[in-house]
């Protein structure tokens, strides 16, 4: 498996997240729109990493499936770490009181062996995927 010198879209889907944050960072705190901020600054953080140090070099199949997997590892575990960072971020920026529950924080936090679970299941998937289809040229 060769990885691209250039992952294709991520400059713009880097522009549309920067554009969501000026927007998410106006509106009242909502659980939902700060979890999706967080899982796409971490997915795009790793889609960087990825294209800055892993441009052009050839991978084996199995490095290739293990390395994307554990990148699916980290990013589902760091989400959690982000969300919570941005709802303090949220409620330190609003000085109206806090933006989230107790409630919410401690579901937020009660939802990292799942997130981990979910984004390593998902970079397999993704991985094996890509894999097949560059197998098949």
């Amino acid at each position: 498996m060769q990885l691209p010198d250039k992952i294709p879209g991520l400059r713009l889907l880097t522009v549309i997240l920067g554009g969501y944050f000026a927007l998410w960072i106006s509106l009242e705190g909502d659980l939902a729109q700060t979890v999706i901020l967080a899982v796409g600054s971490c997915v795009l953080a790793a889609a960087h990493l990825i294209q800055r140090y892993g441009r052009g070099r050839v991978l084996s199949h199995w490095f290739w499936l293990t390395g994307i997997t554990l990148t699916g590892l980290l990013v589902g575990f760091s989400t959690v770490f982000v969300t919570l960072a941005y709802m303090a971020l949220k409620t330190g920026l609003h000085a109206h009181g806090p933006e989230f529950t107790p409630t919410e924080i401690t579901w937020v936090w009660s939802q990292l062996p799942l997130w981990t679970i979910i984004g390593t299941l998902t970079s397999l998937g993704l991985a094996s995927l890509l894999l097949g289809m560059k197998g098949s040229r």
